[in-house]
């Protein structure tokens, strides 16, 4: 394990672990906040709903970010993972000149290929949150073979760029960016980023197919509420609000 001193955060690097977000939930009374795990080799990574992430080995980035607010009193708990996809957006597009796409909540699209998922978990003692953390796979230099493989359209940087890039140091300057932003997040709740979310968002306007606890739905997707949730209208022009659930096209 090698520590590395950062200005606003610090970074604790392994060389193997079974879930970066795992590690940290088993870690966090020791953790401060701030804190970022960071791996290229994860062996049993996984998403939401506790899917399996598929990870090759091949110096893609797992990482997770332990927050322990101070103030907890409206801190946007709720709203975490869609700060991050808007962050890893600007990300993308400033550093490879991308046009990344959200697909709601906080997968990430490139092409329409999946080149990122983001998972929040708490750690809860006597009723009270002890820590957040935030986690994060992003496909760097996962390569066509093992992209091929996986159950969904997927991407990486190298299979868009053809080049392999330096794990580390993409996750030292994400994790500049995250915290740059990250007070006036914290201050200002979903509003800070909606605008910027709801410009990354490629379907809203559209009808979409919604999976929500084993079932498929089918919606108009509508608007981006001032919560973050989706606004959207089924099939008898019904508006309602989606709260959780998988877009599925």
């Amino acid at each position: 394990m090698v520590n590395l001193d950062m200005s606003k955060y610090s970074v604790i690097t392994l060389e193997e672990v079974h879930s970066t977000n795992s590690w940290a939930l088993e870690n966090i009374m020791c953790l401060d906040d701030k804190t970022v795990i960071f791996t290229t080799n994860q062996t049993s990574g996984r998403g939401r709903y506790n899917r399996k992430w598929v990870c090759d080995n091949s110096e893609n980035i797992y990482t997770s970010i332990v927050l322990k607010p101070e103030n907890t009193d409206n801190y946007p708990y709720q709203n975490l993972t869609q700060y991050l996809s808007v962050i890893l957006c600007k990300f993308l597009e400033k550093e490879f000149n991308l046009n990344p796409q959200i697909k709601w909540p906080n997968d990430i699209l490139v092409n329409g290929a999946k080149i990122s998922g983001i998972l929040a978990e708490t750690h809860m003692s006597n009723n009270k949150i002890e820590g957040i953390v935030l986690g994060l796979g992003l496909n760097v230099n996962m390569k066509d073979e093992t992209l091929s493989s996986i159950d969904q359209k997927a991407a990486s940087l190298y299979s868009i760029l053809n080049k392999n890039f330096d794990c580390e140091l993409i996750l030292r300057k994400l994790a500049d960016m995250f915290f740059e932003e990250y007070e006036g997040f914290i201050k200002n709740g979903f509003n800070y980023i909606k605008s910027d979310y709801i410009a990354r968002c490629g379907f809203l306007g559209k009808n979409i197919t919604v999976k929500e606890q084993g079932k498929s739905i089918g919606y108009f997707a509508k608007a981006i509420d001032d919560n973050g949730l989706l606004l959207a209208e089924d099939e008898n022009n019904n508006e309602c609000k989606i709260i959780t659930g998988d877009i599925l096209c």
